[in-house]
């Protein structure tokens, strides 16, 4: 069959390369499907663009990929589906059927898709689902609204990704404040009450293929990279493993990455700088356990040379103005090099936070947006007890922190230049 995979995601402060068609379309080489990949995110006109894509390639199907539904920020918010709507309008307007897929479209699998109008979608990992996916569409395709479990199609921990291709300017990106991305695992282990992400479920690709995948972005001028995996250490073992194998093979390189206060030791922050690692954020919640963490962790990374960005996430419920305050002191004493701060919950489906929060008169009258959505909650809803004045008076003039939402940039993007 013929596809084309389109990135509909126009967002550019910073502009994000789609990694995840990249992955796909790698995916699909030597498959016997056809495919061509379709960047919009700097057309000037992206329907005229899509016309044109239709009636020269003639594609069976289009794949689109959501990275986010929306910031996920209060202050400020953009919501991106509406936009996306309107081009996957314009693809079922020539009579092509539409599969959707993504990070962001696997927050709500069922909820985006009844937004988007898609045809079809597939949750969790694509790279396998979707060769399989076309291997049976043109005989017997499925019926239409059918989600596909991705999971189901990747028992094989490699992701079989062969490296990159040259239709996305990565040129561009990267003059317009975008970093380019990689991965070295899918999936998330975690359970946190406030987050769809965490499946229990976990690929990790084979470490040579991540660095030779580097090395080749490397030998076309490229330095400068982003981890997008969910959070780096979730398997200590695996980490160890692929950064010691980046530090001896991999080329020079700077690179960034989030974790997730533990697991971790030493050994991981002493590969972490020799592999090039010069950015990480941690994401925290108030939580005297996370917070002893996040102090030992500040130590190694002072140690080994390696700056220390905090997502600080308080405000959920049960907590306290004191227990806030206090997790903010703690956090002005353990000094990384910068803290964002945000107390607004964006609220997802299926998440406990969400089930706890629609379930209570107490708690209901703290959200912003509508708890009976339709689809539920994919338009923006937020919990909020911490007001943006509260947190002003608790942080002072400090220049550590910064109350999330009120700027559009990065934490890459905010230190980079900062001495």
């Amino acid at each position: 069959m013929k596809i084309l995979l389109v990135n509909p995601n126009r967002y550019r402060t910073p502009p994000v390369p789609p990694l995840a068609l990249e992955y796909l379309s790698s995916g699909l080489r030597g498959s016997g499907h056809q495919a061509r990949l379709l960047d919009l995110c700097f057309a000037d006109f992206p329907e005229n663009v899509l016309d044109r894509e239709m009636e020269s390639f003639q594609p069976q199907v289009a794949g689109f990929t959501i990275r986010n539904i929306d910031t996920a920020l209060y202050n400020n918010n953009v919501f991106f589906l509406d936009e996306i709507k309107a081009l996957l309008e314009r693809v079922k307007s020539h009579c092509i059927p539409v599969i959707a897929g993504g990070a962001g479209y696997s927050f709500s699998p069922r909820g985006v898709l009844e937004y988007l109008g898609a045809t079809w979608g597939i949750w969790g990992s694509g790279e396998k689902a979707l060769v399989r996916f076309l291997d049976t569409c043109e005989k017997n395709p499925p019926q239409e609204g059918e989600i596909i479990d991705g999971w189901e199609y990747a028992p094989d921990p490699d992701l079989e990704v062969t490296g990159r291709g040259t239709e996305i300017d990565y040129g561009r990106y990267v003059a317009e404040g975008g970093i380019i991305g990689f991965e070295t695992q899918k999936g998330c282990l975690a359970d946190c009450s406030f987050c769809p992400e965490g499946s229990g479920r976990m690929i990790y690709r084979r470490p040579q293929r991540v660095v030779d995948e580097l090395r080749e972005l490397a030998g076309r001028g490229f330095r400068e990279f982003h981890l997008c995996d969910s959070e780096f250490n979730q398997n200590l073992d695996f980490c160890l493993e692929f950064l010691a194998l980046l530090a001896s093979q991999g080329p020079e390189i700077s690179w960034a990455l989030y974790m997730k206060p533990v697991p971790y030791d030493e050994e991981l922050f002493r590969l972490l700088k020799r592999s090039g690692a010069n950015l990480i954020t941690l994401s925290l919640q108030v939580s005297p356990k996370e917070l002893k963490h996040a102090r030992e962790i500040s130590r190694l990374c002072r140690k080994h040379g390696i700056r220390l960005a905090v997502d600080f996430l308080c405000g959920l419920p049960g907590e306290t103005l004191e227990e806030v305050r206090g997790a903010i002191e703690n956090l002005r004493s353990i000094r990384p090099d910068t803290v964002g701060v945000n107390s607004f919950v964006r609220l997802c489906p299926g998440t406990g936070v969400t089930r706890e929060i629609s379930g209570s008169d107490k708690h209901r009258k703290h959200v912003l947006g509508d708890l009976n959505g339709t689809p539920p909650f994919i338009s923006p809803v937020f919990y909020n007890i911490i007001p943006v004045e509260a947190l002003r008076e608790m942080i002072g003039d400090d220049p550590l922190f910064r109350i999330e939402g009120f700027e559009r940039s990065t934490n890459y993007q905010r230190l980079r230049e900062a001495p």
